[in-house]
């Protein structure tokens, strides 16, 4: 039977990167620099923060329940782009995004010399009123403009900070060893992290592993290393790769991706080559159209889905679940996520977790009939990923059973979907 492995940002907690709330923390300690502070990083980052959870609690929900750090992304992302967005002629903006500062409060370069030889030496000046307003609008970086330039810069501030929080070392990941092969038979792992826990868990095991970018060129196909013992899928892209522009050979710029070692520097004048944020996971330029192509043929060819850590939020990697799941009857899931309940009533009717448990017992006209075998491990990765019979086939016992576990016992409960 082969099975895909496909890994959410919870398979990483264990090597010591932080989950999507404790990440927002840490970058926002990060940023909190006497630099960021002068140039207005810092108040621009708080704000958002501050905002989003002002809006969430005045919906009902927990002030204390943190924020996605890709939803603080996607904000950044468009309080970067307000004023290009389409609906922009139809918000009207909180004027206290107004207060957010830039450039610690400084005068215009020249402003002395240029404004007393205009209004004493030139007959024909006719600005001061012009001037006066640029020196108000410097004083205090309350122009949109500069708005959006700050934003734009705290994107890559979010960015370098996320890439030196993912960073893990080969000690760390051990825990993963179950994913590695136990026979000839290349695995595939699918992963949406951009840290290097797999490829570090290969070297330090001798093990081939292969990513495909050293061999995409542009291209709609993904081609592997055919000695490659894992073959890893990076989705949303890696902290060690560079997205760079090329002129090809008719002439136009086009998007590049490189490899780079931790003693490199990133000079190609790039951004890191990952996709961060609800809003981009679906970029055109870059390996990422061809990546989610390969996603769907890895499902293709998979008989059983091994998910650790995902928490079926991504509505792209979802799209291609539904698909290879509608497929083929009863189709094998094993879940390993000590935050996923059981319950489907706790969620949304029309979230993906929802789904994939009312699958489980589906109602077809008076018959209650099982469509997918689902398997839920509560536990973390390293926990859950030494099960004794991880691999083993789904029971068999009852009709409508979907088999949920914790470190301590073992029980097999129904899927309600009253």
């Amino acid at each position: 039977m082969n099975t895909l492995a496909l890994l959410g940002a919870g398979a990483s907690v264990d090597a010591g990167v932080p989950g999507s709330t404790a990440m927002t923390r840490q970058i926002v300690a990060a940023l909190d620099t006497p630099q960021n502070q002068y140039y207005g990083i810092t108040h621009a980052v708080n704000y958002a923060i501050g905002a989003m959870i002002a809006h969430r609690t005045a919906n009902g929900a927990n002030a204390y329940a943190g924020i996605d750090v890709e939803d603080l992304f996607s904000a950044v992302q468009m309080l970067a782009e307000r004023e290009s967005l389409e609906i922009a002629p139809f918000v009207q903006w909180s004027p206290a995004l107004a207060g957010v500062r830039q450039g610690g409060g400084s005068m215009p370069a020249f402003f002395d010399k240029d404004f007393r030889e205009g209004v004493l030496e030139n007959r024909a000046f006719k600005g001061p009123g012009e001037m006066i307003k640029k020196a108000v609008e410097a004083l205090t970086g309350s122009n949109s403009a500069s708005t959006e330039e700050l934003y734009t810069r705290l994107q890559m501030e979010l960015l370098n900070a996320l890439t030196r929080l993912v960073s893990v070392t080969d000690k760390d990941v051990d825990y993963l060893h179950p994913l590695l092969p136990t026979s000839d038979t290349p695995v595939e792992i699918a992963t949406l992290n951009y840290d290097r826990s797999v490829e570090l868990l290969c070297e330090r095991r001798g093990v081939r592993l292969d990513t495909g970018i050293a061999s995409w060129s542009g291209g709609s196909d993904w081609q592997w290393d055919e000695e490659a013992e894992v073959r890893l899928l990076k989705i949303h892209g890696s902290i060690d790769w560079r997205i760079h522009e090329e002129k090809g050979l008719g002439g136009l710029h086009e998007t590049k991706v490189v490899t780079v070692g931790a003693s490199d520097s990133p000079h190609y004048g790039s951004l890191p080559g990952v996709v961060f944020g609800a809003r981009g996971k679906l970029r055109a330029d870059g390996p990422f159209l061809s990546m989610l192509r390969e996603f769907e043929n890895m499902l293709a060819r998979a008989d059983r889905l091994l998910v650790v850590g995902y928490s079926f939020r991504d509505a792209h990697i979802n799209v291609a679940l539904t698909r290879w799941i509608n497929s083929s009857p009863l189709r094998n899931i094993t879940v390993i996520d000590p935050a996923f309940n059981n319950d489907p009533r706790v969620y949304e009717r029309s979230s993906f977790s929802a789904q994939l448990l009312s699958a489980t017992r589906s109602l077809e006209g008076s018959q209650w009939v099982r469509k997918l075998n689902l398997r839920v491990l509560k536990n973390t990765a390293a926990q859950g990923l030494t099960a004794p019979d991880l691999w083993s086939r789904p029971p068999e016992g009852a009709e409508f059973a979907h088999l949920v576990e914790n470190k301590s016992d073992v029980t097999q409960v129904g899927a309600d979907v009253s």
